[in-house]
């Protein structure tokens, strides 16, 4: 029995306005899916189909004839593992479709209803995916495998939830050799420049977990539905996949994309040691809370090759971060954000506008922070609401969105029931200005610094020199 595990193509959203963005790395949750299944003997094979256009999905359905497909699924993306699923029962009516992800595992009732899906992997998927390939090839029935969703006779079974993988070093390195790194070049906003004397754009750039989960509880996040209890991997073990992928494929850049890397501030310490004594010639960054910083914590991150870390802030106003149940206050951000940057490492702000409680003033809260702390990198989205969020709910209530929008292929809706989409657009405008304000004053502090040493000014039209009331044209931009 052959077992083909898809990440699905990239839909384009550009008609929707939504930009077309290509991803940085390889698929994670496919590739763990893959070496799970490999380790207990299966024949299985992983391909991150994100540039295949349509018809070479099929020609790849075709060439492979597997008899189980599996597709993993986001919400943004749901109309593409959708279309995956019906070419694949095009291609062999009689294959087994078993799909997995956070969106069918909050709507599986849907998806089981309007989709040609037999299976629904509910929430972690490493032990679920052995215990039902174990019933496929006939050894078992489905109704035995707890954490999983299917029809039968007309009829949604959902069978009993599934505990969780609570030694995560059980779970074998994803099968990163089912992938050409080569192919990913959506170009990670902070590889730039130079960092310890490695120019970063020249960096193997990959993907990490070291942990699941998160201990916070954001009304816009569906990770605590999805993956509940915060879970991490020892330091040894995380540290073992590192050297490995240095080794074997060359990888420079880590990029650890836990949901908040610094609960645990011992854990953060001995992976960094580890990394150290490995001698591991590396960069990382890592995204995380502003109330898990200790300054004795970023001495080693930075020793062992942390070049930036990005702070789940979403506004630095005191209002919105209660109405969001952030849990996190202005004081704390502005700490963060200053001590790390005072350690020598780059900040970047995450930040999101238009959730409950915002207003003009709310949001001038944020660009005075912006102002106050100088981040080196700020990302700004707009609210948008997604099934298994708090604010989903309060937006259903409120007759913003009902669950047949999923139905469509249409990009999550923004959270317009207190403030209209103009105005989140406005608002996204203001701070992102303000954050090009400050590159602007520190770009003229700088000419003006060359000015008085050297008597140069870079100008609109060109460079001159001035000294004593003497202007010198020595350049002209053409």
């Amino acid at each position: 029995m052959k077992t083909l595990l898809i990440n699905p193509p990239m839909y384009d959203q550009r008609k929707y306005g939504k930009p077309f963005i290509l991803p940085y790395g390889p698929p994670l949750g496919i590739a763990y899916l893959a070496s799970t299944l490999e380790k207990h003997g299966f024949d299985v094979k992983a391909i991150d189909m994100f540039d295949y256009s349509w018809e070479k999905v099929r020609q790849t359905l075709e060439k492979e004839q597997p008899n189980v497909v599996g597709i993993t699924c986001l919400t943004e993306q749901r109309a593409s593992p959708l279309e995956v699923a019906k070419l694949s029962k095009t291609v062999n009516k009689d294959c087994t479709v078993i799909m997995g992800g956070i969106h069918p595992t909050i709507m599986y009732e849907q998806v089981l209803e309007h989709w040609p899906v037999d299976i629904i992997v509910l929430g972690e998927g490493e032990e679920t995916i052995k215990e039902l390939m174990i019933c496929l090839e006939g050894k078992r029935a489905w109704e035995d495998v707890h954490g999983i969703a299917y029809k039968h006779q007309g009829k949604t079974i959902k069978t009993p939830p599934r505990q969780l993988i609570h030694n995560m070093n059980d779970i074998p390195f994803p099968a990163y050799k089912y992938f050409d790194f080569n192919r990913y070049t959506g170009g990670y906003e902070i590889l730039k420049g130079t960092w310890n004397g490695k120019q970063l754009e020249n960096l193997r750039f990959v993907p990490i977990i070291s942990t699941r989960g998160c201990v916070g509880s954001c009304q816009f996040c569906s990770t605590p539905f999805f993956w509940q209890k915060w879970r991490t991997r020892t330091a040894k073990n995380v540290v073992d996949e590192m050297e490995f992928l240095t080794k074997d494929f060359g990888c420079g850049f880590f990029n650890f994309a836990d949901d908040i890397f610094t609960v645990n501030k011992n854990r953060v310490v001995d992976l960094c040691k580890e990394i150290i004594d490995r001698k591991l010639d590396i960069v990382w960054d890592c995204e995380t809370r502003v109330n898990f910083i200790w300054e004795d914590m970023l001495e080693w991150m930075i020793k062992s090759g942390c070049y930036c870390i990005s702070f789940g802030v979403e506004s630095a106003s005191e209002t919105v971060l209660k109405a969001i149940k952030k849990k996190t206050t202005p004081e704390q951000i502005e700490h963060a954000i200053k001590l790390t940057k005072q350690m020598g490492m780059k900040t970047k702000m995450l930040l999101m506008v238009g959730n409950p409680g915002e207003d003009d003033h709310t949001v001038r809260d944020t660009t005075r922070m912006i102002e106050t702390v100088r981040p080196d990198f700020v990302s700004v989205s707009e609210a948008m609401v997604f099934p298994g969020t708090e604010l989903y709910e309060l937006a259903k209530q409120k007759g913003l969105v009902t669950d047949d929008f999923w139905l469509t292929d249409r990009p999550a809706p923004y959270f317009t029931i207190e403030n209209n989409l103009e105005k989140l657009l406005e608002w996204s405008n203001i701070i992102m200005s303000a954050n090009a304000g400050i590159i602007g004053k520190t770009l003229r502090r700088l000419r003006n610094i060359l000015e008085r040493s050297t008597g140069l000014r870079v100008t609109g039209e060109g460079i001159e020199y001035r000294k004593n009331g003497l202007v010198k044209r020595l350049v002209t931009w053409t």
